[in-house]
This record gives structure tokens, sequence and C-alpha cells, in this order.
């Protein structure tokens, strides 16, 4: 595949049809979302834990974004990795995020014209997509074992030279199939990239950004045990519930150009693209984890943050786990009984600003003037001290009876608890 002139061209003799790439005008770059697009935006989390604070603020940002539009904020559950998803581990996801108040128009226990919203629920549509790849040539199933592959990568590295797979054991005709099935190898489908030219895509977020197609390599789509990659179902699922923004956490920024490929290779209509910086470490620029604690609480504001928590639930006689504990994650804050419109003021202004004096925000308030231009591109750290003010500002708009009926769950958790243990 070449690019010339804003097209991508498909160097495969069978395939001369040119692929205009889609480019943002400069109305869109702009933010003026015209008032024919119907904006949709989606969160997609992964069932493999609970709710992290970047990834609220993801779901907060894509929720803004399409309220602010009148569009529609859909979840959908990617739960392709079976060995990594936890059924268990959905429900404080949901929890989580109704409690905050990002309710999704589409989605489990909601439904909607696109259901099921189960990534494991539409293995069908992966297939036939995988199937279309490969009838138009951008797919071909793979023969090779992983130690032949791995062998082809330290060749290329002894060489100093970037890895390309050889398609060695690439198979183009029936009787290939045959030949490497007779050998007792297994099949994986592999996209067939591009290996020059460049792609450019504009970020809302980050502008223009620009990837070389020599740099990528052919991407796995389907297992040997026909289960789908991540990055299949991502492109089509968005496709079938016509994503209109696809507005997500930074890492993903490096998945783009297999997905354009294949978005462009299946004829589908291309979203616009919005990558948002991650939360960082207190005091840092390092990507915030919920498997760090002990190196956070070193720090002496997440210390105190954490410390208040344990004597919370220590007075309540509530035990704690390190997974389900852990100020990184929404649910910790919802144990110790901070304001929900608190926490989502907060992660709003991570990094994204009205102005430079505007911090007080309720969700109404948020939804009226939220927009990407006010996204930042650099990381934000998260302040343990700052959340902390928010949740004072915010109480203090609370009266007496509304606080009374605050402590009302506590004081039945102390009793519950007290009562087992006499």
């Amino acid at each position: 595949m070449k690019q010339t002139d804003g097209k991508i061209y498909h160097s495969d003799s069978k395939i001369q049809k040119a692929i205009l790439l889609p480019l943002l005008t400069r109305r869109a770059q702009w933010g003026i979302i015209s008032s024919m697009t119907i904006v949709r935006t989606r969160f997609a989390p992964s069932p493999t834990g609970y709710l992290h604070i970047g990834g609220v603020r993801t779901a907060l940002f894509c929720y803004l974004f399409a309220k602010k539009h009148r569009g529609q904020f859909i979840l959908r559950i990617d739960d392709t990795d079976q060995q990594r998803n936890l059924e268990e581990a959905l429900q404080p996801i949901l929890d989580g995020l109704y409690w905050l108040g990002i309710n999704w128009d589409e989605g489990p226990g909601v439904g909607g014209p696109h259901a099921p919203y189960y990534q494991s629920q539409r293995s069908e549509k992966y297939r036939a997509a995988v199937a279309e790849l490969l009838r138009r040539g951008f797919a071909y199933r793979d023969f090779a074992k992983p130690e032949e592959i791995q062998a082809e990568r330290d060749v290329a590295v002894a060489e100093k030279k970037t890895f390309t797979y050889s398609r060695r054991w690439m198979a183009q005709t029936d009787s290939d199939v045959q030949r490497f099935e007779s050998e007792g190898r297994q099949s994986v489908v592999r996209l067939k990239m591009p290996r020059e030219g460049t792609l450019i895509i504009n970020d809302l977020i980050r502008g223009q950004v620009e990837f070389a197609w020599a740099d990528e390599q052919d991407h796995v789509i389907q297992r040997a045990d026909g289960s789908f990659i991540y990055h299949l179902a991502n492109v089509v699922d968005d496709e079938d519930f016509a994503i209109s923004h696809v507005i997500r956490a930074e890492e993903h920024l490096s998945n783009t150009p297999r997905q354009i490929f294949m978005i462009q290779s299946l004829g589908y209509r291309l979203p616009e693209y919005a990558h948002l910086p991650f939360v960082a470490e207190p005091g840092s620029k390092t990507k915030m984890s919920k498997r760090k604690l002990d190196k956070y609480l070193k720090n002496k504001d997440f210390a105190k943050l954490f410390a208040h928590g344990k004597s919370i639930m220590s007075r309540l006689g509530v035990k704690t786990t390190a997974e389900g504990f852990n100020p990184v994650i929404v649910d910790f804050y919802k144990q110790v009984g901070y304001l929900p419109e608190a926490i989502v003021n907060y992660i709003a202004l991570l990094g994204w600003a009205l102005d430079d004096k505007t911090e007080f925000f309720l969700m109404k308030d948020l939804i009226a003037h939220f927009s990407l231009e006010g996204v930042t591109k650099g990381a934000a750290s998260f302040d343990p001290q700052k959340l902390f003010a928010f949740q004072e500002k915010h109480m203090l708009t609370r009266t007496i009876h509304e606080k009374v009926n605050l402590c009302d769950p506590f004081l039945a958790s102390f009793f519950e608890n007290y009562s087992r243990q006499t």
C-alpha cells in the first residue's frame, strides 16, 4: 500500500481500488460539529478488575462530549480476553459509573438497538469481518510456528534491522492450506499490512499524527483457537454501533494504524479520534497504576488519603483487601463517603480546563462547557490534597438534613458489623 496525494493505494495487483483517507476538515478541527452529525461515543472497559481513576476520566469525557452535542453515550464490555476477564469484576464497574452519574444510553442493563453489548456475544460479526478481509486480500492465513517467527525476529535484531515478517508460511491457495495442515501446522489470521507510505490522522487533541506503514507488523486478528483479537472486535463494533468519535487513552494511539487499515479495508466509515493524556502518579509524569499502591504510600498526601479511609473502615468494623481498597480505584471513595459530584468535579479537571480560574463544576456545568479543545496533551498528575479540597467544597453545598442522611448507610454498616461480632 502506498500513499499519493492523500490517497492510499494497495500494491496488490488484485486490488487496484484507491481508498481515500478521510481527513478532518478545519471545521471539525475547531470542534464545530455539523448539525447533521449524530454524536455517539463509547466507553469500552474490560472486566478485569475495579474501575481505575484513569478509566473513569475517559468515561466521563466520552459522556460529557456526547451530552454536550446532544448525542448518545454507549457502554460496551470488551470481554474478548476470556483468560483475564472476571465476571465478578464487572459489577463494580457498572456500580461505579452509576454512582458517579455517568449513565449510558445503550449498554448492559439498558439494552438498545445494537445489542448485544458484550463482545463475547458478538463472535458471528467478527467471523464475518475476518472472512471479508480474507476475501478482499487484506488478510491471510499464516501457518508459521511461534519459534519460526521468533527466529526471524532474532535475525533482524542481530542485524540491527526492523523486524518484518517474511510471510514465508502465508497460505495463498487451498493447496497451501492442505500442505501446511498436513505438516501438523495450525493457522492464525493476520492482516496483510502495507509496507510503504505514511498514514496521517488528525487527532482532535494531538493534531496531525503520522505513522510509517513500514513500522507496522502483520498483526494477528484471529487466534489459532478461533477466538478474535480485541482490535478487530473494536473496529467491527464501532462501525456496528455507529460510533462517531473514539475518545480514549493515549496508549491506544499506537493501535490506530492497524484499526484504520481494517476500517478502510472493510469499507467502514472512519470515526474521528481523540487520544487523552493519561492520569499520572502523584507528583510524577508516570502513568498511575492500581498495582503500585506501596509506592504511592511513600507520598505524604497519598498516604494521608489512604490512612483516612482505613480509619473509617476500621471504625465501621469493615475488613479491606489490597485489591478492593485502593485510592487508585473509584470504589475506594464510595466506601469511605466521598460525594460523587466531588469526584466527578476533580476528575474532570485532570487534563481539562475551562479557563485559568473556574474550578467548581456540577455535572450540568461540565456538560455545558466541556470541549476537547480544553484537553491538554500532557499527563495530569493525581493530587490527593486537591481531591480532598473538592470534597470539602461540595460538602459545604449540602444542608444539615442531607449530611445526616449521608451518615445513615455508615451507621447501618456499623451496627450490622457490631451485631455480628457480638
